[in-house]
């Protein structure tokens, strides 16, 4: 009797009381505020428009939307593509070889594409080919794949997106769709393949092949050999073709957003075409970065309103949002080994091909071969895959053919502190779940006191994005109170940023990978992993681990 008096009392007929539950994710959550009872919470949900559930406790009520059972999850190849972290984009082609005039050579901004800077005098650099240089200017003296793959190894590239065709149409390799291409040159007599040996060296290798090919950007179509819309069509999709089935496999296209065709092209007949090919010939090839499968962003959220990967939509990626519908992996650029006056700054110029006259502003040193050094290489990897993405970083080749040789040193200096730093952990916690909130996943250091430099998360992305938002505390040595480690992220903050140059601020998700430094020098017996917001009421933490930075330009003190 007293169980269906229960029944039947007054909150029941708001509608709500079957409402109740323990965890409301923060994007649901409608409204909020401080009540006396589960029964006023239960009411105000009932006054609250699309109100479906409420949650009460320490005095608190929050009442909200239901959340969705499923969230959005990537694919095979999408998880593969986040595993790997690093790609190294290579721009190689007769830009590599141009020889600017001084005016332009000095001037801000001097780096080039080609067949668009067209208001600088070449002279026989373009004879036959103006605007576009011509063929015979590209004339590399030892061209070496094998020697591209051996540093980009060393480095712990597992991609490289070569310039198979850039902007200005130069083809790598003797297509039968175009006169602009190595056999039209001088070098090799005609006879080169810069991709045929490319691939071979890849496959070889074990590094994934990616082409930047631009099918809407072909300077040489437009200017020069004036083909009329279809034929320009036709030839890029011929182009595409031709790659995929002999310089492959293709585990990526890496497509922009420039454009270069004939007046009255259907851009979305070109796309669809071109999207059409790849599915077909080669299903497994992802495209990227603005549409298709994976997304360049500046924020670590993989969840976006664009169409499904692996279709043949070609709709760009539509709008990132927390539960959106669609999986993308972000792809973050993080720095040009080449940038800046003194090539070392995260400034203009960007040099993407290798300019042995890297000198803007620097008229009385001028050659000036400059470029990255370790340090900032190996902070741009914090700073892009340690904010959940993966690096493209631009490192082409020298006019030799081959890597220069202090870039080569660089990326062994590189490769060897990744190895060094995040090969090996002072304290590390697997494969830990449980609902968001305080200490998910909790670690005893072997020994208490003993120093860390970076405290690095993975979130279990088999499993879909979930963490929102995350905190890290420590427990200090001989201490009972839990202090602040690493803060939540409430509002974005130029203080940290997801670029060395600051351009993109730290958001306050996990992803694949979270590379925190704590805010304090901490001496901890144990440091705990907080959930702060989620899209579920459980999370995934794959890993969990403290590491100490041991780099090779810096002096050891044998932490």
């Amino acid at each position: 009797l007293l169980l269906l008096l229960l029944a039947f009392q007054p909150v029941a007929a708001t509608g709500c009381a079957f409402g109740r539950v323990d965890f409301i994710p923060e994007k649901e959550v409608l409204h909020w505020q401080a009540v006396a009872s589960a029964n006023e919470c239960c009411e105000l949900c009932a006054q609250t428009p699309h109100c479906a559930v409420w949650r009460f406790g320490q005095d608190e009520c929050r009442v909200g939307r239901a959340a969705p059972e499923e969230i959005a999850l990537p694919n095979a190849r999408q998880l593969e593509f986040m595993e790997g972290e690093l790609s190294q984009f290579f721009h190689f082609g007769v830009p590599t070889f141009w020889d600017p005039p001084k005016e332009y050579l000095y001037s801000k901004n001097p780096t080039y594409h080609d067949c668009t800077t067209t208001t600088i005098d070449h002279g026989n650099q373009t004879a036959g080919y103006y605007p576009c240089l011509n063929p015979d200017v590209f004339n590399p003296t030892a061209l070496d794949t094998e020697d591209w793959m051996r540093h980009s190894v060393a480095m712990g590239m597992k991609e490289i997106c070569l310039t198979a065709h850039h902007e200005g149409g130069f083809a790598l390799w003797p297509s039968k769709y175009t006169n602009y291409s190595v056999a039209a040159s001088r070098w090799r007599g005609g006879k080169g393949n810069v991709l045929r040996e490319f691939a071979d060296a890849a496959n070889k290798w074990g590094v994934k092949i990616c082409y930047y090919l631009n099918v809407a950007a072909d300077g040489y179509m437009t200017e020069v050999a004036k083909y009329s819309p279809q034929q320009f069509i036709d030839r890029q999709v011929g182009m595409i073709t031709e790659v995929l089935q002999d310089y492959g496999p293709v585990n990526r296209f890496w497509f922009d957003g420039t454009h270069h065709y004939p007046s009255g092209m259907n851009e979305a007949e070109l796309w669809r075409r071109v999207y059409t090919a790849i599915r077909t010939l080669s299903p497994a090839t992802l495209i990227s970065p603005y549409r298709g499968d994976i997304c360049a962003s500046i924020e670590t959220l993989y969840t976006y309103s664009g169409p499904p990967s692996n279709s043949t939509d070609t709709s760009n990626c539509g709008k990132a949002a927390p539960g959106a519908p669609v999986f993308k992996p972000t792809e973050m650029h993080g720095i040009t080994i080449q940038e800046g006056p003194d090539g070392n700054t995260g400034a203009l110029p960007t040099y993407w091909f290798w300019h042995p006259w890297a000198c803007a502003f620097n008229i009385s040193g001028c050659p000036w071969v400059g470029h990255a050094n370790a340090s900032r290489v190996f902070n741009s990897y914090l700073t892009t895959v340690g904010h959940g993405a993966r690096l493209n970083m631009n490192i082409p080749a020298d006019r030799s053919g081959k890597m220069n040789a202090s870039v080569a040193q660089v990326m062994a200096d590189v490769g060897r502190a990744l190895n060094d730093t995040f090969g090996v952990h002072v304290a590390a916690a697997l494969n830990a779940s449980g609902a968001c909130g305080q200490g998910v996943v909790e670690l005893a250091l072997p020994t208490a006191g003993q120093p860390f430099d970076y405290v690095v998360t993975m979130e279990d992305l088999a499993r879909g994005q979930r963490i929102m938002n995350y905190s890290i505390d420590y427990l200090p040595v001989g201490g009972s109170e839990w202090q602040v480690l690493v803060p939540p992220v409430w509002k974005t903050s130029t203080a940290v940023s997801d670029r060395p140059d600051g351009h993109d601020p730290r958001d306050s998700r996990i992803g694949h990978k979270r590379i925190d430094i704590p805010v304090v020098a901490a001496r901890a017996s144990k440091v705990r992993f907080n959930c702060i917001e989620s899209l579920t009421a459980d999370v995934f933490v794959r890993s969990f681990a403290l590491h100490v930075k041991r780099v090779p330009w810096e002096p050891s003190d044998d932490k």
